[in-house]
């Protein structure tokens, strides 16, 4: 056991890099705002998860302002998804379509039988251009949920699960509409810079992801986004080699900076010196989607997998996005 723990080191060399993660991100967050959305989404269909409120709220106006034909909220509460709804339609004047061009649907991401239930029912669509994987957790108290710590299961198995459901879906829309440029976009997060990720190591990573005598709520998190990278490294390599004929779908991740949200719900009224420090650094839910719309461009086929702000509108170089360690590899799957 213990030389394949060895192998694994060297195979998944996590090299933590605090200082240049601190100083991209604080870069990026005092000196960076990412540009307006300007390209149309006009005859696409775009679904966003997590779309009632925060940075997908404000994507889903995005969507609707750039003319997006048919919009799915993809909510757990379908009150709080049609309030949603009908906030984006009161804000944007320049359509009148909202009652039939944006649609609410069920989905809980805590639920693998709701993921595939939605995944079922997006095949009775005409068409799937956008699948924004936007929903997501940040529980700081270990909660077991089908077994599975609650961030790991929603930021990672439940997210990837919906985005591989549709990769059919997605290439049946190329096929029909040749002009499309399918994505499916997860929303990600530069905390990824700040784990060793540990566990990497163990025997059994499930477990250790469950024991309660080292959960580390901040940790855990972190942890899913690295994971979110390494997956989505591997199904695009995987999947570009056994159909490298297949209609091609973009699949990437993008991380919108600290941005003000609901993630973070649990924690309840946050101290007088973090409300300050959020105050001075925090974007705003509106400009934070920008990225997360940016990423779904169809201009952006050939940009690299992992999407930051750094720049503005910078597509990596990523720690272990799927053109890391020097070694090209296609976004498109």
């Amino acid at each position: 056991m213990a030389r394949e723990l060895e192998i694994d080191n060297r195979e998944f060399p996590i090299e933590l890099k605090l200082a240049d993660g601190i100083k991209s991100w604080l870069y990026s967050q005092l000196f960076v705002t990412p540009k307006v959305p300007e390209h149309s989404f006009s005859s696409q269909t775009i679904i966003i998860t997590g779309a009632n409120s925060g940075l997908g709220l404000e994507a889903a106006r995005y969507y609707y302002k750039l003319g997006g034909a048919t919009l799915i909220l993809a909510v757990r509460s379908l009150h709080k998804g049609q309030a949603a709804k009908e906030d984006i339609v009161r804000s944007v004047k320049t359509r009148n379509d909202g009652a039939a061009a944006i649609q609410v649907w069920e989905l809980d991401v805590c639920s693998t039988l709701s993921v595939l239930a939605f995944a079922e029912r997006m095949k009775s669509l005409e068409r799937v251009d956008v699948l924004l994987c936007n929903a997501g957790v940040n529980y700081k108290q270990l909660e077991l949920n089908e077994g599975i710590e609650r961030n790991m299961q929603v930021n990672v198995l439940n997210t990837f699960l919906l985005a591989l459901a549709s990769f059919d879906k997605m290439r049946e829309t190329k096929r029909h509409f040749p002009d499309s440029s399918p994505h499916i976009t997860i929303t990600s997060s530069d905390a990824y810079r700040l784990t060793k990720f540990n566990e990497i190591n163990s025997p059994n990573i499930y477990e250790a992801f469950n024991d309660a005598k080292t959960f580390n709520g901040q940790a855990r998190y972190q942890d899913s986004k690295l994971i979110q990278l390494l997956v989505n490294r591997e199904v695009v390599k995987r999947i570009s080699k056994n159909k490298p004929n297949a209609p091609h779908v973009t699949f990437n991740l993008v991380s919108p900076g600290l941005c003000v949200s609901n993630i973070d719900r649990k924690d309840g009224k946050w101290p007088l010196s973090t409300r300050i420090i959020h105050k001075l650094l925090y974007r705003t839910s509106e400009v934070g989607s920008r990225t997360l719309v940016h990423g779904t461009e169809k201009a952006n086929l050939r940009a690299k997998p992992y999407l930051e702000t750094v720049t503005g509108i910078d597509y990596g170089p990523s720690l272990l996005s799927a053109r890391s360690n020097a070694k090209e590899l296609p976004q498109q799957a």
